[in-house]
Parts: structure tokens; sequence; C-alpha cells
């Protein structure tokens, strides 16, 4: 049996989740035992080290989604800014903290545990070092952010489920450090920050100057570097998650489709219908009824 328990946060969303077993030796291959998503602010004391530490046997994926971060390992110290992950061992001798000059540091994480997990940490510093980029929408991250979604909604119902995402997302870190990763793209620092923002707040009413800003350009040359890199204007991008978002809430959950709408970021029902209808080609009533129309993992925009 699987229990699992979330501190509180301040943020709406935010959480830490600690999974319980009472059969230990599911936990002998892979199997997760920490995952969260956290926001740490100026003033805040957290830093950890990996010898004061009593886990043991334990994989640390960590990877920052804003703001910036610290890691020292092995006599070097790395800044953790939006688009790196870091991968620890503990016990080991590492620290990574919440740096006195840094005003923030948004991350969310998963700490496996199982041989399964020690191999494939290990293959990946071998090939990589203890930091890691990778584009925040790449399917590691994507499958990070959906695996965290769904221990918060409590899909995640007992051990042996929890072990196969633990598998799958080994496979997946395999996969990305081996190249083969299809989505995979590089994207320079300042457009991962943008594409982060819009990844991690879509439900909020943001704008083309936020998101700007976010990446530290101005608005125009924002436009036009996020262009060259994706392919497709920041709106765009931003209107493909929401609605990719909208239409798996319609398919998997009972809400109305003004709160629905609420949820992806529109604040009037009647836009959002427009934006549904526009990308997906039927409005999300009808798509939410119809049994003809298959389920959506990806959405393809000109």
């Amino acid at each position: 049996m699987l229990s699992f328990v979330a501190k509180e946060s301040n943020r709406a969303g935010d959480g830490v989740y600690g999974f319980y077993f009472q059969d230990n030796s599911k936990n002998e291959l892979a199997n997760i035992s920490v995952l969260g998503r956290e926001e740490k602010i100026f003033g805040t004391t957290y830093d950890w080290h990996g010898l004061k530490r009593k886990d043991v046997g334990k994989y640390v994926f960590q990877y920052t989604l804003s703001g910036e971060g610290r890691l020292e390992m092995e006599g070097e110290t790395y800044r953790l800014e939006a688009g790196q992950a870091f991968l620890v061992e503990i016990p080991s001798d590492h620290r990574y903290y919440l740096p006195a000059d840094s005003k923030q540091w948004e991350f969310i994480f998963i700490t496996l545990v199982g041989s399964e997990a020690a191999k494939c940490w290990n293959m990946m510093q071998k090939q990589a070092g203890p930091v890691v980029e990778v584009p925040v929408n790449s399917v590691l991250i994507q499958l990070l952010l959906k695996i965290y979604q769904q221990t918060c909604e409590q899909k995640i119902t007992d051990s042996y489920h929890a072990s196969a995402k633990a598998y799958e997302f080994i496979m997946e870190c395999y996969r990305f450090s081996k190249n083969i990763e299809k989505t995979k793209r590089n994207f320079s620092l300042n457009i991962t920050k943008a594409v982060t923002y819009m990844q991690t707040h879509y439900h909020d009413p943001i704008t083309l100057d936020e998101i700007a800003a976010i990446s530290g350009y101005s608005k125009y040359y924002f436009i036009k570097q996020f262009q060259n890199q994706l392919n497709i204007t920041p709106i765009q991008y931003l209107t493909k998650i929401r609605i990719q978002k909208a239409a798996e809430l319609l398919r998997t959950t009972n809400s109305t489709i003004i709160e629905i709408a609420a949820a992806v970021g529109y604040a009037n029902a009647n836009y959002f219908n427009k934006a549904f209808r526009k990308v997906i080609g039927v409005s999300a009533g009808t798509f939410r009824d119809s049994k003809d129309i298959v389920e959506i993992d990806y959405l393809i925009m000109e």
C-alpha cells in the first residue's frame, strides 16, 4: 500500500509529497520517495548538505523553473538558473541552497530510490556532470510536471503505480542523455526563461510585456528571437499551452467550461470558446461531448 502526505506551501499548486510504502521490497529497483514543487524567496532558509542528511540510497533530480539557486559539489560551485537541472545522490558530498544574492528560486524535484535510479544517475553524471541543461518543453520536464500534477490530483494510487512512474522518468532520462529525444531544441537562456514562465504560469492572466520582461529582452526583440527559435509567436505558444490543458480538463474532469476557462488563464468564457474553436475546430462543449475526437497530447499549430 502507498500513502503520501503533502507539506503545506504558501503558493497555490506548490507542495512536497512524501511517498511511504508498507512493503519496502517494492523500492529495490525504482520508486518515488519525495516529489515537490516549491518557491523559496529572499530571506528564506533553504540549505541541504548531502552528508548531514539521514537519508540513504536516494537520488535527487531538481529542475529550476525560475530564479536562481546554487550547488556546491566536488570543489565546484554551480549557478542554477531556469532551464538547468542538477543530479545528486544522498548521501554524498554536496550542498544545494538559496544564495544570499538570489531574490527567489522556483523549482520542481523528484527523489527516487532503487538500483535503476542509481545506474541512471551515475550514467548521466558521467556524460554531463552534475548540472544539465534541459529545455522546459522537453519530454523529460513535461513528464516531471505531469507526474507532479497526477500526484496532486491523487491519481497515483499505489506503490506499483508510483514505481511505474519512476521507471518512466528514468527511461526518459536515458532517452534525453542519449540525445534521441525527438522534441529536443537548443534555446537561449533568455528564451528558456520565457518558455518556462509560460509553461508554469499559463493559468494566470500574463501579458506579452510580462513574458518579455522575464526573458530580459525588449518586447520587440523578444518576439523576434522567440519566433526565430521556436517558429511560433509567444502568444501562439501560450495559447497552445492553454488549449492543450483545457482539452485535457474537458476530457478528464466534470468542471464547467467557465471553470476550465478560468483554470487555463481566460477570464472570459466566450473568448476562451473562440480561442478553443480556432485551434481545435470545434467548440469546447462539442469537444467534450464528442466520442469521435481522440484525446490530444500535442497540438500542432501554424
